[in-house]
This record gives C-alpha cells, structure tokens and sequence, in this order.
C-alpha cells in the first residue's frame, strides 16, 4: 500500500489541550492562608509597585503582570515568561522583600488558567473578602491594573482579563443582592436609618463617644450622603480629632440636651457605666423641636441611652442586639447571593476560556490567508495577461475564478485521496464538514 507522505502533519481532529497558549497563573497569599504577621512581610506599598514590575520583566519571570496588594492578599496573576515555575515567583517576591523564603512555606497558593482567572473574578466581586461582597476590593483590583498598564507590565492577555472582569463584578453587582444586605453592626444602623429617615442626604448627625465603632459608623454615613456631625464626646482630645475627620464640630458630654435638638440620628458608643442620654432629656428635646422623627442607636454595653427613651413618640431606639440580628440576617442573605454569583462567574470562566482557546488558532489562521492570497496573487498575474491581449473578459473571469479554485483545492483534495489511515481519513473529512458546513449544504 502506498504510504501517506503527509501523515507525519496530520492530527486527528479533537479540542486542543491546555498549553497551547502560555496559561495565566496566580501565585499568591491571603487572609485564607497566612497570618497577618506573613503578609505584611510581602505587602507591596504603592511607591514599591513600579520596581517590582520592572524587576519580573527584566528577570524574565513574566511577560505580562499584575500585582494585587491589599492588607488581606498579596496576589501575582502573570502570563508568559517563566511563570508555570512556582519556585522561581517565591524566590523573586521573598527576593524583592529581603526575606528567607522558608517563611512562606504552608502559605502560598498557586492556580493556572480557568482556575487562576476564576479566583480573579471571584476576588475582584467579594467572594474571597472576609466579608462576602465588600465593595473596597474591586477598587483595590482597579487600582493595582491602573498601577501594572502605567509600568508596561499588563499586555494584551491580562488587558483582557482585566476588563472582562470588571464586566464580571459589574454583573454580579446587577444580578445579585451580594452587597445589598448590612453585614455589621455599623452598617446596619446606617441602614436602618436611611430606611426610616427616607434618606440621608442633609440629615444631622450626633454621635456620643469617639471610639473605632463611632468613627466606623461616621463613614457609613458619609458615604450614604451626612455632611453635619457633632460630636459629644468625655475627652475633649479625641472628640475634636474625630470631629476634624468628617467635617463636624467637637462638644462636651455636658452639651447632650441642645444637641438632641437639632439631630436626625443619635449613635451612642462609650465606656460609660451610667445612661448618658435620660428619658427625661430626650422627652423634653422632643416636646420643642420641630425636626420629625428621631433615631438613636446605642452601640455600648452598658447601654447608653435609656431604654424608657423607646416609648416617647417619634423616637425610634436600636440596641447592639437588635443590630446583631440584621447583621446576622445580612449574612445570611449575602450567602445566598454568593451561591448565585457564583453561576454566574462559572458562566463567565467558561466564555474567557473560549477566548482564549480561540487564540491557538490565529497562527494557523494568518498561514492559511498568507497561501491563499499567494495563490491569489499568482493566478492575477496569469490572467492579467489575457485580459492585456484584448480576450473577452467576461470569459477570462470565469476562466481565473475556476483555476483559483483548483489551485486552491488541489492540496486539500489530494491529501484526501491518499490510501492514510482510516481514522486520518475519518477526522479530516469531519473536519471539511465542520470548516464549510456541507452537511448543512446537503441538507
């Protein structure tokens, strides 16, 4: 039998497997993984982040780079270079870091391809956050592409990813309630509030103490539109400290009473072991004013508004434990949210793998235009000729467009007409099939 003096090119039809294209990897650390003590040690501080990039690519490590470094993760997501080596990123990062590699060992994790860019998209939506669906993250992943595309380190793969997983979190965002519901105390009252007020916007704020949850909690608040504060707090110090940070103004303790009287909200937080705020003060605040409801929130244990302070009319009062009960609800309900976002970021791998297989076939794309257009090119020349000597042109075009067609065939045929082996013979004309749709032409 006459051997097939082209079998040693042909393939049997099948997906491509993995490899083909240089993978994307994500080597990295996490609150998940290592103590703050270990992340602090491989943190990248802004000002650092452009040496860094400079040193992976002028190191080979990697073509393409982004590092995202936030207080709960150091993460490397790298395309090409050397960056399949695990051992030879943990040499770099603790290398750049001057510290002994040793000291993340048990620590680090290391994922390729669909499963590196499904940690991306789950980081950048606030699956991975230590409070599911936090917001900040995706700001941080925002912000460190911004850093990697101004030091040349993101090319066009991670371009790609990085887009298509803002679409992602985008997406998740619209389709899920992941960052609806309040998942801390803090957030909740600021929830609360803004349900029973109609808004925020323009409201006047009181906040007794000048502790980390009361400042906490004044972020909410700005953040959902408060620009009045006041704060009454025992030292003078820390109240006026705390003031200057949103803007407000600084009082004693002393001054509760008229304060009550132009607040839209009360957040109470102290180490008071006595009610600062009487039913008495609050009664008398409330049988002058004119502002409509009041909302006060007592954060401290001991409380420190007194509880009878929930019968007078118009004033509404939420205890740490009522609090903790939305928290909780809020945590149940962004559980929820997450197993649906989750869909939806599997949905999303599966496509950006789909992209990126389509990769391996550009090259074998280019080739086969490049000898067409050679054929192409050939055959003008040859019938320019007769259409020079004055022939019938309509008879020269059909003449040039039948002979392109049979030299641009002429290959393909002949490879098929070869005695190969069955199976060759069998993935090649379902591959014909496949490439010019002639089982649907029969059809």
């Amino acid at each position: 039998m006459q051997s097939c003096a082209r079998s040693a090119t042909i393939q049997p039809l099948h997906r491509r497997s993995a490899g083909t294209v240089a993978a994307i990897f994500c080597f990295g650390l996490s609150h998940h993984t290592a103590p703050i003590a270990v992340r602090e040690k491989v943190a990248f501080s802004p000002e650092s982040l452009a040496a860094a990039y400079r040193d992976l690519l002028d190191q080979g490590l990697v073509k393409e780079a982004l590092i995202v470094s936030t207080c709960n993760r150091t993460e490397i997501y790298v395309h090409g270079g050397h960056g399949s080596n695990r051992q030879a990123l943990q040499n770099w990062l603790c290398a750049f870091h001057q510290i002994d590699p040793r000291s993340l060992d048990g620590h680090i994790y290391y994922s390729s391809d669909a499963e590196a860019v499904r940690h991306l998209f789950r980081v950048a939506c606030g699956l991975d956050s230590m409070i599911i669906g936090e917001p900040q993250i995706l700001g941080q992943v925002k912000d460190a592409y911004q850093a990697a595309a101004d030091s040349g380190a993101a090319g066009p793969v991670l371009n790609r990813l990085l887009h298509w997983t803002f679409r992602v979190a985008k997406r998740v965002r619209s389709e899920t309630a992941i960052g609806s519901a309040p998942v801390s105390v803090a957030y909740a009252a600021v929830s609360l509030a803004k349900q029973l007020l109609g808004g925020l916007e323009g409201r006047s704020v009181l906040l007794i103490g000048a502790g980390d949850t009361i400042e906490l909690v004044a972020t909410h608040l700005r953040e959902h539109g408060v620009s009045t504060f006041a704060v009454a707090n025992r030292s003078s110090e820390r109240g006026e400290q705390l003031a200057a940070k949103f803007a407000g103004n600084a009082h004693t303790l002393e001054m509760i009473p008229s304060l009550l009287h132009d607040a839209d909200v009360v957040v109470s937080c102290t180490a008071s072991t006595q009610p600062i705020v009487s039913r008495e003060a609050v009664s008398a605040v409330m049988a002058q004013r004119e502002r409509g409801d009041l909302m006060l929130v007592d954060l401290a244990v001991p409380r420190d508004i007194a509880p009878e302070v929930e019968s007078i009319e118009q004033c509404y009062l939420y205890t740490l434990d009522d609090l903790n009960d939305i928290a909780q609800a809020g945590m149940r309900a962004r559980r929820e949210a997450a197993a649906a976002a989750e869909l939806i970021i599997a949905d999303e791998v599966g496509q950006f793998q789909q992209w990126r297989e389509s990769l391996d076939v550009v090259p074998a794309i280019r080739r086969l235009r490049d000898h067409v257009e050679e054929r192409r090119q050939e055959e003008v020349r040859r019938f320019q000729h007769y259409l020079d000597q004055g022939q019938d042109p309509h008879a020269v075009l059909d003449a040039f467009s039948k002979a392109l067609i049979n030299k641009v065939l002429h290959d393909p045929i002949a490879t098929l007409r070869q005695p190969c082996q069955e199976a060759t013979n069998e993935s090649l004309v379902a591959a014909l099939d496949i490439l010019f749709h002639l089982s649907d032409a029969e059809g």
